[in-house]
């Protein structure tokens, strides 16, 4: 069923696919989906994306996200547990998959050229596995009866601006982010570029390839994101930090078309 509501509407590509949401590679933007616009994103996610108290191995990732109004993201995401690694494995763990779920957030405050100011960047606040707290601030040692263990906090403020050119779209991207973890730290500004090149877009099923440099508050990667078939799916590739490779697809879906 959702393949075929798959088929029947298209969208732009805008992908944070590390985190199942709008963005970049591993960096958010402020960039937004059109308003009822349903994502299922699908990674694979090498572990130095990943928290090494949560997992010392490669895993598999799968989400879900919705946006309402142009304005407001809500999402859901699913990070898969080998439980055969655990030291001592309970007979659940030896036949089944766990796995760690967090939801995501993201609201932007102003839309690029809003009120009639062209130079205007888009800006959007936003949130990743949000917690109500634990002990000392560090993650690792998080009381989960007082808000969980949060793999994936991040809190983040970000403007995104876009030129046209003759050599086709250029995006720009800033920001800032922090979180709690001390094995996962992401704190201190954050930078992306995009291109999108005016010769690979509109080919056969190909809508366009955007080329992606970025750092992240932590690692630099680069990367690219494959539209195809009226932007219903994405591709997406990256070289975390030039060392580590993440890939993953994505559906798209518009209930209000």
């Amino acid at each position: 069923m959702i393949f075929l509501l798959t088929c029947l509407s298209g969208w732009v590509a805008r992908a944070q696919f590390a985190d199942s949401s709008t963005g970049l590679l591993q960096m958010p933007t402020a960039e937004m989906q059109p308003d009822g616009t349903f994502m299922i994103t699908n990674n694979y996610l090498n572990k130095h994306s990943l928290s090494s108290s949560g997992w010392g191995y490669d895993t598999f990732q799968y989400g879900f996200a919705i946006t309402f109004w142009s304005r407001l993201e809500l999402g859901y995401v699913c990070t898969i547990f080998d439980g055969k690694r655990k030291p001592n494995p309970s007979w659940r763990d030896k036949v089944m998959f766990n796995q760690d779920r967090h939801f995501t957030g993201r609201f932007q405050l102003l839309k690029e050229g809003e009120f009639g100011l062209k130079w205007m960047p888009a800006l959007v606040v936003g949130i990743s596995d949000p917690t109500t707290g634990a002990r000392g601030g560090n993650y690792i040692t998080a009381d989960v009866s007082k808000g969980g263990n949060a793999f994936f906090n991040r809190n983040f403020a970000v403007m995104s601006k876009h030129l046209s050119t003759g050599w086709g779209r250029v995006g720009l991207h800033a920001g800032y982010q922090f979180n709690w973890r001390k094995d996962y730290p992401i704190n201190g500004p954050c930078a992306g570029l995009t291109w999108r090149p005016v010769w690979l877009q509109d080919r056969w099923i190909l809508d366009h390839i955007d080329l992606i440099a970025e750092y992240d508050s932590r690692t630099p990667n680069v990367g690219c994101i494959i539209s195809i078939w009226d932007n219903r799916f994405e591709g997406m590739f990256e070289w975390q930090n030039f060392k580590w490779i993440n890939f993953g697809l994505r559906f798209k879906v518009g209930l209000l078309k």
